[in-house]
């Protein structure tokens, strides 16, 4: 299995880089609507997705024959939140997580910057999800009364 995701990972990488999707100019043209390729990628990736998860279900079972489960869950604040973030971070530097492990892979300066900035942002989240979880666990304070 272990196997299997390395062999996935290496063709996601290639196919990515090779569509295009690793350079910052077609995905810059694509935000400004000049182009309709990311687009157009995006819903190819969709029916792709669709069509593997009907016949899968269909089968009843994962490739390596467990079973299959696809776990519905319900639209979250906290989902809407991490999407617009993660769409102003997309706009604004022209990558996603996936793309910038492209562009660093094919020698983009820009890659390392985002792919900083991604870093930068996980740890102050971990930093304020401690930082709540702190404070939920203190005894509540007493205000003195005259």
């Amino acid at each position: 299995m272990r196997w299997s995701a390395l062999v996935v990972g290496v063709a996601f990488g290639f196919f990515l880089t090779g569509s295009g999707l690793g350079n910052y100019h077609t995905i810059h043209q694509g935000l400004l609507l000049r182009d309709p390729y990311i687009y157009l990628m995006m819903a190819a990736t969709i029916a792709t997705a669709a069509t593997g998860i009907a016949l899968l279900r269909r089968r009843g079972h994962t490739l390596f024959g467990e079973p299959l489960v696809i776990p519905r869950h319900p639209v979250r604040r906290q989902a809407v939140y991490g999407g617009a973030v993660f769409g102003v971070g997309f706009g604004v530097g022209a990558t996603c997580p996936g793309i910038t492990v492209a562009a660093i892979a094919t020698g983009a300066w820009w890659g390392g910057l985002v792919l900083l900035g991604i870093l930068g942002g996980l740890w102050l989240r971990g930093r304020a999800e401690r930082r709540v979880r702190e404070v939920g666990q203190r005894p509540p304070r007493r205000v003195p009364t005259a």
